[in-house]
């Protein structure tokens, strides 16, 4: 594909491959440079995916606004669909906070001003972005704030392009009404995302710790937790609160912050550090040093010299203090082993997590010897191949609404949508809705389990999967993408389910 010309563009060299296209780096007669958006040769005989590929540059090309990436021109190479966009020079806000860059406060107010003046352009003309985050915000070379990536943006009322398979990074910045009811968005939902993506850049720290908690947990954060924004500074103290309202109907209108307000050298961004709670960021008065009395200070010194002056004394006189209290100094060492636990869960377990698992793993004791019972990554292993293969026999068998009793528990949290579902509920719903579908077999790839264990012996499970479903015999089969988070507990049934991001490709 190199030095192929499109519309006046030469292709140079490639600039970097995602889920669906690759995306080239052209210059034309006058060395005008250009990004260049192809897709992906896999995607160009699927005519839906074709489709949203156009349907993203026919929405994509009629923004002209300062602060959002621009759309030249749409056209084809080699049979597969491009579009020639404005190249930009600079970096991202995730990959900026990722290599320690700080930021003023005068810097982010400028920033959330320009975002809010582009936002509320597109809302003008009834775009909602839908996936505004630090990765999907461009600061140029300049200076310039840029919004990029319109791929899964809605056009309301209209027509619905969306992005397949981009499920991380993007749940942090989510919406509640996006977790549980993706079909009804408004532009509220880009309001939030807004608000938590600058909480994030504010504060240092992502609201919730992926690395200890499991999708479903973040999930059900997003939809019931407020984010406390208490210890943030002002502005931010006063504003994002207005748009974090869980009902979209509670939520501000988007405003501009006085810029005058603030001081250029007023720096609220660190070094990246790993994800920690807010409080540790900005601890409470309480607990800072600046709060504590002379007399309690004299107290920890004095402290201190008495520790010290101990440990003197008794290097001093080590062997005499241990002979008075009968201890015997040549006593052989028993060696103690520490069983492993080396779980397969690919995502990191917490120190505390790792804690709590050891605790797991110990038996009982009986009448004459004390046993441990070590979790090894086989039993883990094992574990996980029955978990995927229950998946995917619950899939295989969703039309036998009877044979549910096999995978779910009585009651089920959070079942499409729902809280606490009792088994005899679901079945009736799932033959309703079932006599009007036809389902073939979900296609989930081995790759995108993830697997977190808690303490308590729950499972849970994040996975994405390819689905076609068709209402009449006659019709052609509709392809989803769906994410799927799931809680499986001792018994290794069902006890939480939560379908997600069912976009159709």
């Amino acid at each position: 594909m190199e030095n192929t010309t499109i519309n006046g563009y030469k292709l140079k060299y490639k600039l970097g491959e995602g889920g669906m296209a690759e995306v080239w780096y052209a210059e034309n007669y006058l060395q005008k440079p250009a990004a260049v958006k192809v897709l992906q040769k896999r995607f160009c005989g699927m005519p839906e995916v074709v489709s949203r590929f156009e349907n993203e540059a026919r929405l994509m090309v009629h923004l002209n606004h300062a602060h959002i990436r621009n759309i030249y021109d749409y056209s084809t190479v080699d049979g597969c669909p491009c579009m020639i966009m404005e190249y930009l020079e600079g970096a991202d806000l995730a990959r900026r906070m990722k290599e320690g860059e700080r930021f003023s406060n005068l810097q982010l107010i400028t920033w959330w001003n320009d975002l809010v003046d582009a936002l509320q352009y597109t809302h003008r003309k009834n775009i909602i972005h839908r996936d505004i985050k630090p990765s999907n915000l461009f600061l140029t070379e300049d200076g310039n704030i840029k919004i990029l990536d319109f791929g899964i943006a809605k056009l309301r009322d209209n027509v619905t392009v969306t992005q397949t398979g981009s499920r991380m990074g993007t749940l942090m910045y989510m919406s509640p009404e996006q977790v549980y009811d993706v079909k009804t968005l408004s532009y509220k939902t880009d309001i939030y995302s807004l608000a938590v993506t600058f909480y994030h850049l504010v504060s240092g720290t992502a609201p919730y710790d992926a690395s200890k908690i499991s999708d479903f947990e973040i999930q059900e954060n997003i939809v019931r937790k407020h984010t406390d924004a208490s210890a943030l500074p002002e502005p931010w103290r006063g504003l994002l609160p207005l748009y974090l309202g869980k009902n979209p109907e509670d939520r501000r209108e988007l405003r501009k912050i006085d810029a005058g307000t603030t001081k250029e050298d007023e720096t609220i961004v660190f070094t990246p550090v790993p994800p920690q709670p807010i409080e540790k960021i900005y601890p409470p008065l309480s607990t800072h040093p600046a709060q504590k009395t002379g007399s309690s200070r004299f107290g920890y010194v004095f402290l201190v010299f008495l520790i010290v002056a101990g440990l003197i004394v008794f290097a001093l006189n080590k062997e005499s203090i241990l002979t008075l209290f009968g201890v015997n100094q040549e006593a052989p060492k028993k060696e103690v082993t520490k069983p492993a636990l080396k779980p397969r869960a690919k995502k990191q377990a917490s120190p505390e997590s790792t804690n709590a698992l050891k605790s797991d793993t110990t038996n009982g004791t009986n009448d004459t010897m004390t046993t441990t019972q070590v979790i090894t990554s086989e039993d883990l292993g094992q574990k996980e191949a029955v978990i995927k293969n229950r998946i995917n026999d619950y899939y295989r068998m969703r039309q036998d609404c009877d044979g549910l009793s096999r995978f779910f528990r009585d009651t089920v949290q959070q079942y499409y949508n729902r809280s606490n579902e009792l088994l005899t509920r679901i079945q009736k719903e799932c033959a309703a809705y079932h006599g009007k579908w036809r389902f073939t077999e979900a296609d989930i790839s081995n790759s995108s389990y993830v697997f977190t264990y808690h303490p308590s012996g729950n499972t849970y499970v994040d996975f994405s999967m390819l689905y076609k479903i068709k209402q009449n015999e006659a019709d052609d089969w509709i392809p989803y993408n769906i994410d799927v988070s799931v809680m499986f507990d001792k018994e290794m049934k069902i006890a939480r389910i939560v379908e997600r991001r069912i976009e159709k490709l």
